[in-house]
């Protein structure tokens, strides 16, 4: 029998997840929801699919397993709520909220509903993080730098911090996630940001470069870069120092280890690592076994933690400790 999905938002990401469910078989996409009429009447016209304009009406008519959330930032919280309330499985792209305090509530209540969840921090699945993985089980690291560094994205609410929570919570939630995959948990953060290059850009009151420092509960130290105000060049990934070698990952590209005297050795990202993403949810459904999903829910709210401790921290000017909150 096939799963059937419906999708809460029609943009760009959702694309994305509606490409990968069409390569799984057993998959029905049978609903969309988007606010703007025209989206989600293309988009359902794509599948074959019933079109709303209010995910209530969607929820209500029955006749789903699974619920994509694919919305801004600013637009989770109720939506997630009423899926939960509906005991449907649920996917939700990141960042999962712009509150993390709300998404630790909703996290709680998906626990107490024994629900199968997954989340967008896609980069998990990359073939080389395995690799990463297992170089850093020999090697440790003494000194981590990551980065997020390009220009402005062209929709508007992105530049609102009340809307997508800014930068960190954004874009270079992807990085503190992978810190958090590959090194432990967070017990501290002290960060800085600067504003002042985007005066020229409307409605714009978020920061346009930040350096955040991690300590990490084993000790380790990190220091996180983002920046939006590039017009040439950009900067994704990771560089982790360690006293034999440094590796150089490079964000959804490749993973470069360096040793004295010895020719850089290389390995490229060959999965793709969008569709395992959406595999081993789907998988998780058929199955009732979610061990191959590698970011549920609540440990991407410890993420969305780690990205807001990062705001509190710029607006302060003071170190902000982290306490797990689910």
């Amino acid at each position: 029998m096939a799963v059937r999905v419906g999708f809460i938002g029609t943009g760009g990401i959702s694309r994305m997840h509606r490409r990968n469910l069409t390569q799984l078989p057993d998959v029905e996409i049978v609903a969309m929801c988007d606010v703007v009429e025209e989206k989600v009447q293309e988009a359902a016209a794509e599948h074959s699919a019933r079109a709303y304009t209010d995910y209530r009406k969607m929820l209500r008519k029955g006749g789903l397993d699974v619920v994509y959330v694919c919305l801004p930032p600013f637009a989770h919280g109720k939506v997630e709520n009423a899926v939960i309330k509906k005991g449907l499985h649920m996917f939700v792209e990141k960042p999962v909220h712009v509150d993390a305090r709300k998404a630790a509530a909703i996290a709680r209540k998906i626990q107490d509903a024994g629900l199968i969840t997954a989340t967008g921090y896609q980069d998990r699945y990359l073939d080389i993080i395995d690799t990463l993985q297992g170089l850093l089980r020999d090697h440790k690291p003494g000194m981590v730098m990551g980065y997020w560094m390009g220009g402005m994205p062209g929709v508007a609410w992105w530049r609102v911090k009340a809307l997508s929570g800014g930068q960190a919570v954004e874009q270079t939630t992807h990085i503190f996630d992978m810190c958090r995959y590959l090194f432990g948990e967070v017990t501290e953060v002290y960060a800085g940001g600067t504003k002042g290059l985007m005066a020229d850009v409307e409605d714009y009151d978020i920061e346009d470069a930040s350096a955040v420092t991690l300590r990490f509960a084993n000790g380790l130290v990190a220091v996180v870069f983002s920046a939006c105000f590039l017009s040439v060049g950009n900067r994704g990934g990771l560089d982790i120092f360690c006293k034999d070698c440094f590796i150089e990952y490079k964000e959804r590209k490749s993973i470069t280890v360096h040793r004295k005297g010895v020719e850089p050795e290389q390995s490229m990202v060959e999965n793709n690592y969008q569709l395992a993403t959406d595999t081993a949810f789907i998988n998780a459904i058929k199955t009732g076994d979610p061990s191959q999903i590698k970011s549920p829910y609540a440990d991407a709210v410890r993420s969305l933690e780690l990205s807001t401790a990062a705001n509190k921290s710029m607006e302060t000017g003071k170190p902000v400790r982290l306490k797990p909150i689910v």
